[in-house]
């Protein structure tokens, strides 16, 4: 079922000197339980639509639609309870507390006067439980680091119990922890029914989280498709420019130009990989049956007869062959 969908929609900035079009006709449907990535380059229009869709930005044409309404029919606290935003945007008071920022999410459900239900809080609860923030419910936002007030809106978001949630880059300052916890996290949200939107340049979110990507791109139509599909036919290559840097998109990685020795490296497939990581990354050769290799056994590593128990210390010895 579509929960969310546009027509037409153009994007972009009012100027007096005319228009400034970002993206254009843009028809893009996210239905329910569904993660979408989208991606593109810096300046693309990637926040510029996510603020037009949330109704923070006018669009310069056409309209969005949440459950077959028109954006424009819906007035700003019925639009609360469908949709919740995390933009990368810091907080207008960080003298808040955590859980104050975090009730915040229950404005659209509480009476005129702000008090919280029973409910309320039991949902507040269950926000702060799902990002593992509870040890910070007490601390003021300006104690917090930036990765610890990102899991916070998220919580926010949480709280405000919208079937759509959409997100400016929630992994910008996040550690690899707490990144994956995040990616889980609204992984296990989307299996419970609700739609999600992802702006971002993570590759590892993007690739791994979503069920489709919107690639982004300047004066072309956006792409859709899974991200294998898009991987496949070379689409997210060439809306991130990784061509030109020799990235590989099968392994992650920037293959750097090899032009040293022609080494082969035989043992356990985990140490036999980060091995030739370092040696790709000094510009050795890997190559399978080169004349000179390098034996892993039971954690050592073995070249001309001689051992060496660290990478580095490998190294060193072959810089000097």
């Amino acid at each position: 079922m579509s929960l969310f969908n546009t027509k037409e929609l153009t994007i972009g900035y009012r100027q007096k000197s005319g228009n400034k079009i970002l993206q254009k006709n843009l028809a893009l449907t996210i239905n329910s339980g569904e993660i979408v990535s989208l991606m593109g380059q810096n300046g693309v229009g990637k926040t510029t639509f996510i603020k037009t869709i949330s109704g923070l930005l006018e669009p310069l044409s056409g309209d969005v639609f949440y459950n077959g309404t028109s954006l424009q029919k819906i007035s700003n606290q019925d639009l609360s309870k469908k949709l919740s935003l995390v933009l990368t945007e810091k907080p207008f008071s960080f003298n808040m507390s955590v859980l104050e920022l975090v009730a915040l999410g229950r404005h659209p459900y509480s009476n005129w006067i702000g008090i919280l239900s029973n409910e309320d809080k039991e949902v507040i609860e269950w926000a702060i439980t799902e990002t593992n923030t509870n040890y910070l419910a007490d601390q003021k936002l300006y104690q917090l680091s930036d990765g610890q007030l990102q899991k916070v809106m998220i919580a926010r978001a949480l709280a405000q119990q919208t079937d759509l949630i959409f997100l400016d880059e929630p992994a910008a300052h996040l550690d690899l922890h707490n990144k994956i916890e995040v990616m889980m996290l609204l992984r296990k949200i989307a299996k419970q029914g609700k739609s999600i939107l992802i702006s971002t340049h993570d590759m590892q979110i993007s690739t791994q989280l979503s069920d489709k990507l919107w690639l982004f791109n300047f004066n072309e139509p956006t792409r859709i498709g899974a991200p294998e599909d898009l991987i496949l036919d070379g689409s997210l290559e060439q809306t991130l420019y990784l061509k030109d840097y020799g990235y590989d998109m099968i392994h992650g990685v920037v293959n750097i130009p090899q032009t040293g020795l022609e080494i082969s490296v035989i043992g356990p497939e985990k140490e036999k990989f980060w091995t030739e990581q370092a040696l790709k990354r000094n510009e050795f050769q890997v190559k399978n049956g080169a004349s000179l290799s390098i034996v892993i056994k039971q954690g050592k590593f073995l070249l001309n007869d001689e051992e060496f128990s660290t990478i580095t210390s490998l190294l060193g010895a072959l810089k000097n062959t």
